[in-house]
C-alpha cells in the first residue's frame, strides 16, 4: 500500500489517487475493518492535501462518505468527517471545507442520519454562523415557518429539505423513503384496517359442536396484563363480550412476549376438525423467490395484524367463542388459529393485487421489485394504491422501502441471488455443544434449513448422525466435537444461489454413494452454470441394500421430486446428469418390457417429466458426488412404490367399488396385529431381520415390494388380504369352480398373502362341489351333444376360436329358426365370423343354415357326426359350461369368472383377448388394471402355437400316434361306429384336414 501511494503521489496521478483510495476503502469496508478504514482514509487524505490536490480532496471526501454511509458505519462517518474537516481547515482550504460540509449534510439527510447531521451542523454553525432566526416562507399557496441560519462567507442562500417538502418546491424528494411513503399514504399506516369483505366460516355437514365450560388457569402475575390485553382488543373491535349460550367455546392460551406484555391466543383445534378448508393454493417459498430474477431494487410490506383485518360474518362469530377468567368473548375479526384463515387471506391478497407486475405476496408478506429504481417505484405506488383502496393497513415498523437487498421469507435477496438469513446462521454459531439427543436434533434441524445454501455442509455430519439413532450409546467424542465446530465454520461462508429463471437452460446433477443421495439444480447464466439449489439426504437401511444402479436411479428420481417446485421440472424440458453410464439407456430408450422391476418403477415415476439423460464422468460431477457422500441427516421416507404409475398410483378401490367393501378390507388390516405392525414399520423403518418374529419373516423378505396407500397395504399391485378375510377371498376366486392353475392366474393379478398359493391349492382340492362332480382320471370323457342339455334346460354354446370367449344362451326350442336367431344375436355383438364350426345336429345340417351362411357370408363347417373330438375346442367348451352351470350357485358369476381368468398358456384372459382389457369381477383389484391395453398379438400367437404343439406332442405320445398319408378317392377304410367298426369307401375329401366323405352301408 505504501509503494502504491508513493507511485501515485510522486507522479501526481490525481485520477489514480482517487480511484486507488476508493478501491482500498471498498475492500476495507466490505470486511468491516472499522479501525483500518478510518486510519487508511486519514493517511491517504493527508497525502492528497500535502500535495495540494484540492479538487481530489473534495471529491474523495464525498465519495468516501457515500461508501461509509452505504455500509451504515455511522460512528466511522462522523469521526472521519470531523477529522477531515480539521485537516482541510488546517491547510486553509476554507472554501473547500464549506462546500464539502454542505454537500455532506445533504448526503447525511438523504441517508436519514439525523443525529449525525445535527452534530455536524452544530460544528458548522459553531465555526461560521453569526445568528439564527425563525422566518416565514411562502411559495404559491404553501406556507411554512423554518429556522434560518445567518452565515458568513456564504454567497448564495440555500433552502433546506424540510422547507422544500413543505413548500412543495419539487414533486418528489427522495421519492421512496419510509417518511415520504407515510406522508403520501397516511391511511395505510393508521390503526387496524378492515377488508371490504366478510368471511364466513363454513362447517362440514357432520360437525359436532365442542365447548369448554371452565376457563384455563392464568398465573397470578399475568392476570392484570391479560385483562388489559382483552380490554385493548375489545376497544379495537377485535373481540366482543358474549352473554348468550353458545354451542362452541374454545380455551384461551396466554403467551408472554419478550417485551413483558402478553399475546392472547385461542385453541381452535376442536373447531378446525369441522371447518371446511379454503381450496386455494399457497405458493412455496421457492416458487415465490423464483420470480425475482433480474431485480435490483426491492421493497417489503407487512400487513398489520394480518387476519385480524378481515371481518367475520355475523353467522360465524359465535363459532369463535372462547372462555377466559373474565368471561366469554367472541371474535369480530378472523382470528389466528382458524385452519382456513391462511388460504382465505392469501386469496384476498392475490385478488387485491391481481394484474400487478413485480408484486408477490405470501400470506401477509408482500415484496415489490424492479429491474431499476423507476420500475420499482412505479410498481410500489401502484401496489400501495390498491392496498389502500381495499381497506388494508400496513405495519410501518416492519415495512422496508427502496432496498438493494432485504430479508424476505427467511432469505436475503439481492441482485446477485439468494443467500441465507444471517440471524439463522448466527443462532447456530451461538449454540453450545449438545448434551442430549433433543439438543442435537434441534441443532441438526437448524443446520438442515441451510442445506440448500451450502453445498458441502453435510459432509461433516456423519459423526453427529450416528448419535441420532436411539440404538447407539451417547458418546460425544473428538469426531463429534470436530464435526460440530467444522459445521459452524462452514456456515460462516454460505454460498449465494442464483435466482431461478424460467427461460434459462436447466439441468439436474445427481449421484448416489453407499449411504446417501446428492443433487444440485443448475442454470446457465452468462457463460457458466450457476447453482440454484443443493440437496442431499441419507438413504434408509432398505435403500442402502439396493444395488448401485438402483441407488443411482433412486437418486435421479428423488432429485426430480425434490426440485419439482421449480417450474423447470414440471412442464418444461430438463436435462439429467449421472456418472453411472449403464443407467442412461435404462432410463432413456430401453423398452419397458426389458427393465428390471425396481428400475421399471423408477422409469415410470420419471415419465411425467420431459427429460433427457446423459453420462458425465464422476470427476466432473463433483458437487453432487460430494453431497451424496455427505448427505444431510434427515432421511426422507421415499415411498417409491406409491408412484408406480402403471399399477398403484390410481386411487385404490375394491370391487364391488363401494365404501363399505373398501372399509372392510381397511378395517381388517388395522385389526390384524401382524399387519398393523407391518404398517407401522413401513411408515418408520424396518428392524433387522434377526429381531423380527418368525411369523413376520415372510413379510420382511418382500418388504421392498410392500407399500401403504390410501389406508391399504399392498404387495406390488396386489392387495394384501388380512387373515380374517382370506377364506372369503378364496371363495370368490374359486367361484367359477375352475382348476388350480386357472385360479392361480387370478391370484397373480389380484391378491396376496404369504402362502396364498398353498392355501388356494388346499381350498380347491377340498371344495365339496368340485369333489362331487369331478370325474375320476380313469373315467371316459363325458358324452356331449348340441344343443347342451342340463337340468332339464337346453343351452346353445358358442366359443370364439381366437380368445376362447364363451357365450351361453338358454333355448326354449332347438329348431333351426331359433338357433339361427340366437346366432344372429351373438354375431351382432362380436361380428360375423369367417368360419362357423358346429356339430352335425339337425339344427345345423339343414337348408335354412346353408341359406343363413350364404346371407351372412361365412363358411359353415360341421364336425364328423361319429367323432365329436374333431371339434375339440367346442367339446372342451361344452364340458366347461357344464361344470359352471352344474356346480355354481350363481352361474352368471361363474361364467364371469371364467371369462376373466387368464388362459394358462398365454396369461391373457378370454376377455382381454377379445376386448383388450380386464373386466370387473368380485375379486378385489386396483382400478388401473382396467385400462385398455391390447396384448401383443405376436406374443399371443407364439404362445398359442407353442400350446398347440405341446398338446399335439402329449396326444401323440399318449395315443402312440404317427403321421398318416392322405387317402385317395375309392380307398377302402374302416369307420368306427363307437361299439363296432364297419367297412366303407372314401368318396371325396372334406374341407377340414384329414376329413373325408365316406360311403358306408349305413349311408353317406
Amino acid at each position: 500500500m505504501a509503494l502504491l501511494r508513493a507511485l501515485i503521489l510522486v507522479h501526481q496521478l490525481k485520477d489514480v489517487a482517487l480511484e486507488a483510495l476508493l478501491m482500498i476503502l471498498i475492500l476495507i469496508l466490505v470486511y468491516q475493518l472499522k479501525d483500518v478504514a478510518l486510519e487508511a482514509l486519514l493517511r491517504v487524505l493527508i497525502l492528497i492535501l500535502v500535495y495540494q490536490l484540492r479538487d481530489v480532496a473534495l471529491e474523495a471526501l464525498l465519495r468516501v462518505l457515500i461508501l461509509i454511509l452505504v455500509y451504515q458505519l455511522r460512528d466511522v462517518a462522523l469521526e472521519a468527517l470531523l477529522i477531515i474537516l480539521i485537516l482541510i481547515l488546517v491547510h486553509q482550504l476554507r472554501d473547500v471545507a464549506l462546500e464539502a460540509l454542505l454537500r455532506v449534510l445533504i448526503l447525511l439527510l438523504v441517508y436519514q442520519l439525523k443525529d449525525v447531521a445535527l452534530e455536524v451542523w452544530h460544528f458548522i454553525v459553531g465555526y461560521y454562523y453569526y445568528c439564527y432566526v425563525a422566518v416565514k416562507l411562502s411559495l404559491k399557496e404553501h406556507t411554512t415557518v423554518q429556522i434560518a441560519y445567518v452565515l458568513k462567507n456564504l454567497s448564495q442562500s440555500l433552502l433546506g429539505l424540510p422547507a422544500i417538502r413543505e413548500l412543495r418546491v419539487i414533486s418528489h424528494v427522495n421519492d421512496v423513503t419510509d417518511r415520504s411513503i407515510k406522508d403520501q399514504y397516511p391511511l395505510l399506516f393508521k390503526g387496524l384496517g378492515t377488508f371490504n369483505r366478510k368471511y364466513e366460516i363454513k362447517l362440514k355437514h357432520n360437525a359436532q359442536p365442542h365447548a369448554l365450560y371452565t376457563a384455563r388457569t392464568v398465573s397470578l402475575p399475568l392476570r392484570t396484563k391479560v385483562k388489559q390485553e382483552l380490554n385493548q382488543m375489545e376497544s379495537l373491535g377485535v373481540i366482543t363480550k358474549v352473554e348468550q349460550p353458545t354451542e362452541w367455546c374454545a380455551g384461551m392460551v396466554v403467551v408472554p412476549k419478550k417485551s413483558g406484555s402478553v399475546r392472547i391466543c385461542v385453541d381452535f383445534r376442536a373447531l378446525n376438525e369441522s371447518v371446511l378448508r379454503e381450496v386455494h393454493p399457497l405458493p412455496t417459498v421457492d416458487e415465490t423467490l423464483a420470480h425475482l430474477n433480474g431485480a435490483s431494487v426491492f421493497s417489503k410490506l407487512d400487513a398489520n395484524s394480518g387476519f385480524l383485518q378481515i371481518p367475520l360474518a355475523e353467522s360465524s362469530k359465535h363459532l369463535t367463542t372462547f372462555i377466559t377468567p373474565y368471561g366469554r368473548y367472541c371474535f369480530n375479526k378472523l382470528p389466528f388459529g382458524i385452519s382456513s384463515a391462511p388460504e382465505y387471506f392469501q386469496r384476498c391478497m392475490m385478488e387485491i393485487l391481481a394484474g400487478q407486475e413485480g408484486v408477490l405476496c405470501h400470506i401477509d408478506d408482500i415484496i415489490i421489485f424492479g429491474k431499476n429504481k423507476k420500475e420499482h417505484d412505479d410498481r410500489l405506488h401502484a401496489a400501495l394504491k390498491k392496498i389502500q383502496a381495499a381497506g388494508v393497513t400496513l405495519n410501518g415498523e416492519k415495512c422496508e422501502f427502496n432496498k438493494s437487498q432485504l430479508l424476505f421469507l427467511g432469505h436475503i435477496v439481492n441482485q446477485e441471488g439468494i443467500s441465507a438469513d444471517p440471524s439463522k446462521t448466527s443462532a447456530i454459531l451461538k449454540m453450545k455443544q449438545p448434551t442430549t439427543l433433543t439438543e442435537l436434533r434441534r441443532f441438526m434441524g437448524m443446520v438442515n434449513q441451510l442445506g440448500k445454501f451450502t453445498p458441502h455442509l453435510s459432509e461433516l455430519a456423519q459423526p453427529l448422525r450416528e448419535l441420532l439413532s436411539t440404538k447407539n450409546v451417547w458418546i460425544w467424542g473428538a469426531p463429534q466435537e470436530k464435526a460440530f465446530q467444522d459445521i459452524k465454520d462452514e456456515l460462516v461462508k454460505p454460498a449465494i444461489l442464483a435466482i431461478y429463471h424460467p427461460d434459462a437452460p436447466t439441468k439436474i446433477s445427481s449421484d448416489a454413494s453407499a449411504f446417501g443421495l446428492g443433487a444440485v439444480l443448475l442454470q446457465y447464466s452468462g457463460d457458466t452454470w450457476r447453482p440454484v439449489a443443493y440437496a442431499s439426504r441419507f438413504m434408509s437401511e432398505t435403500e442402502q441394500r439396493y444395488s448401485q444402479i438402483e441407488k443411482e436411479a433412486l437418486g435421479i428420481v428423488w432429485a426430480c421430486d425434490k426440485f419439482k417446485d421449480y417450474w423447470c421440472v414440471l412442464g418444461k424440458h430438463i436435462s439429467l446428469e449421472t456418472d453411472h453410464k449403464p443407467l442412461v439407456p435404462l432410463l432413456g430408450k430401453t423398452s419397458l418390457a426389458n427393465l428390471p422391476p425396481r428400475i421399471l418403477r423408477f422409469r415410470l415415476r420419471l415419465s411425467r417429466f420431459q427429460y433427457d439423460i446423459s453420462h458425465v464422468p464422476g470427476k466432473l460431477l463433483y458437487t453432487a458426488d460430494t453431497l451424496s457422500r455427505a448427505p444431510v441427516t434427515h432421511v426422507l421416507k421415499e415411498r417409491e412404490e406409491v408412484e408406480m404409475e402403471s399399477f398403484v398410483q390410481a386411487i385404490i378401490s375394491f370391487l364391488p367399488a363401494n365404501d363399505t367393501k373398501l372399509q372392510e378390507y381397511r378395517q381388517g388390516q388395522v385389526e390384524d396385529d401382524i399387519y398393523s405392525q407391518i404398517i407401522q414399520w413401513y411408515q418408520s423403518e424396518w428392524p433387522d431381520r434377526g429381531s423380527v418374529s418368525s411369523v413376520i419373516q415372510p413379510y420382511w423378505t418382500v418388504r421392498t415390494e410392500l407399500s401403504y396407500i390410501n389406508g391399504l397395504l399392498l404387495f406390488r399391485n396386489r392387495i394384501v388380504i388380512p387373515k380374517s378375510l382370506q377364506r372369503m377371498t378364496l371363495q370368490k376366486i374359486h367361484q367359477g369352480h375352475q382348476g388350480i392353475s386357472k385360479c392361480y392366474e387370478r391370484v397373480l393379478t389380484a391378491v396376496w398373502w404369504p402362502g396364498v398359493f398353498k392355501d388356494l391349492e388346499a381350498f380347491v382340492r377340498t371344495c365339496p362341489q368340485c369333489c362331487q362332480t369331478t370325474p375320476l382320471t380313469s373315467e371316459p370323457l363325458l358324452s356331449t351333444c348340441r344343443p347342451l342339455s342340463l337340468k332339464g334346460s337346453v343351452y346353445l354354446v358358442a366359443v370364439d376360436y381366437f380368445s376362447r370367449f364363451i357365450e351361453v344362451k338358454q333355448m326354449a326350442f332347438t329348431t333351426a329358426t331359433k338357433v339361427i336367431t340366437a346366432l344372429k344375436s351373438i354375431f351382432s355383438r362380436y361380428g360375423i365370423p369367417e368360419v362357423l364350426m358346429s356339430d352335425n345336429g339337425p339344427q345345423f345340417a339343414c337348408s335354412e343354415m346353408k341359406d343363413f351362411a350364404t346371407q351372412y357370408q361365412f363358411t359353415h363347417v360341421t364336425s364328423s357326426p361319429l367323432y365329436p373330438q374333431s371339434n375339440g375346442l367346442a367339446e372342451r367348451s361344452v364340458r366347461t359350461v357344464k361344470a359352471l352351470l352344474k356346480d355354481a350357485e350363481d352361474p352368471y358369476l361363474a361364467l364371469l369368472a371364467y371369462r376373466a381368468t387368464p388362459l394358462p398358456w398365454c396369461h391373457f384372459s378370454p376377455a382381454e383377448l377379445l376386448m383388450g382389457r380386464k373386466i370387473r369381477t368380485d375379486v378385489p383389484q386396483t382400478n388401473n388394471q382396467f385400462r385398455p391395453e391390447w396384448p401383443f398379438l405376436d406374443q399371443f400367437e407364439r404362445a398359442e402355437e407353442k400350446h398347440k404343439r405341446k398338446q399335439k406332442e402329449n396326444f401323440d405320445k399318449r395315443k402312440k400316434a404317427r403321421p398318416l398319408s392322405p387317402l385317395e378317392r375309392g380307398t377302402p377304410v374302416w369307420v368306427n361306429l363307437q361299439n363296432r367298426q364297419v367297412p366303407g369307401t372314401v368318396t371325396e375329401s372334406a374341407d377340414t384336414p384329414r376329413s373325408y366323405h365316406v360311403d358306408i352301408p349305413l349311408g353317406p
